[in-house]
């Protein structure tokens, strides 16, 4: 059986996605699944619950209410819970069940939104995706919800939108500074922090930036958008190590200069021993920042099976399939990953890379800040 794990554990679902990337942005989050489920989405891989307030929601689905389709009472759930706390939004996703009776969460949003006039809207999840397409859509959404395209204000910077912010990927608050005084020192302005740090502001004016850099796979759907609607360039990479971040500092002016998409990590990185396991542009930027900081050769094993696939090379691959994976991990020397991934890296010199979407908040505390700084991982 394909995409199966005996050993390794698993990447956090759409949904967890959806609710991270809305956490910051004083909406109301509502996920349609069965009562005693809402810590799953929400706090398990969510480092914010310890300092920050949000409202997130269960919808509380009974057996009864799934075999009938009671929408009815969601409604009117929906409704009164609305009309008490006052959110900026209301956004609806799907859990495996409601989205395999069909539950139409559009409708009902529209049904909340005519009743409340509080904007509404459905995130499409079902639970069998990766957090980078629930996160992802959840930007997209909320962007075309509410970008004021007159919000604008002049300045000789370069305005940097940092995309694919959450703490799935980056959970500590930490590397959100870390990436704010990399745009300062850069002499740049950040225009918008999209995912933390952030509020309903960063949304409104994002069309105001000069280019985004997407930190993740969870940010490129919004840098298409942006692209597409309002011809803001994009460039793909984490600043991490020393020489990597300057490269992604000359890669920013250049792609608001002249307009163009850049994909930072492509041209330096070559084939190695050395395979580093993980989300596609995290991986394929720490790839980049090692060999130049170190001249260490390393391909990128894209684990997650979800996300931008066309920052990996002819020598990476993208596997999700755990008796695959760990087949192909034979083959090199060292691994780069998150300690759940060590059992089958049988042999091998391993480093360990804690990422919050695979282990949760097992090995937070001990992931390093390499963001613009020297790598210490070796």
């Amino acid at each position: 059986m394909n995409q199966t794990a005996r050993i390794i554990s698993i990447y956090a679902a759409d949904t967890s996605g959806v609710c991270s990337a809305l956490y910051e942005y004083g909406g109301m989050t509502v996920i349609h699944d069965a009562s005693g489920c809402n810590s799953t989405y929400t706090t398990h891989d969510e480092p914010r619950w310890y300092d920050k307030k949000s409202m997130m929601f269960i919808s509380g689905l009974t057996e009864k209410d799934a075999v009938m389709g009671n929408d009815d009472k969601f409604i009117d759930d929906l409704v009164i819970a609305a009309n008490e706390l006052k959110p900026a939004f209301i956004a609806l996703c799907a859990s495996p069940l409601p989205a395999m009776i069909g539950t139409d969460l559009d409708a009902i949003a529209y049904a909340v939104e005519s009743e409340t006039d509080i904007p509404s809207f459905c995130v499409k999840t079902n639970g069998m995706n990766s957090y980078i397409y629930g996160a992802g859509n959840a930007f997209l959404d909320l962007a075309k919800r509410f970008i004021d395209k007159n919000m604008s204000h002049k300045t000789d910077r370069l305005k940097v939108n940092l995309l694919g912010l959450t703490p799935l990927d980056f959970p500590k608050t930490e590397y959100v500074n870390s990436l704010k005084s990399f745009i300062k020192e850069s002499g740049m302005e950040l225009n918008a922090s999209i995912g933390m740090e952030t509020s309903l502001i960063d949304i409104q004016k994002i069309a105001d930036a000069d280019v985004n850099l997407i930190l993740s796979s969870s940010g490129k759907l919004l840098a298409d958008y942006l692209f597409e609607e309002y011809n803001i360039p994009f460039v793909k990479g984490v600043p991490y190590g020393i020489k990597f971040s300057e490269h992604i500092k000359e890669c920013l002016y250049k792609a608001g200069a002249e307009k163009i998409n850049i994909d930072a990590t492509k041209s330096l990185r070559e084939e190695g021993s050395t395979a580093i396991l993980g989300e596609s542009i995290l991986s394929a930027s720490l790839a980049s920042a090692v060999l130049s900081d170190y001249g260490i050769k390393a391909n990128v094993l894209e684990t997650v099976g979800d996300g931008d696939f066309d920052v990996l090379k002819p020598f990476d691959l993208s596997c999700d399939d755990e008796k695959i994976l760990e087949g192909e991990l034979e083959k090199y020397e060292c691994i780069i990953g998150d300690p759940l991934f060590k059992p089958i890296c049988k042999n091998k010199k391993f480093i360990a890379l804690p990422h919050e979407a695979f282990s949760g908040r097992c090995f937070t505390k001990n992931a390093p800040n390499m963001i613009n700084r020297k790598i210490e991982i070796f």
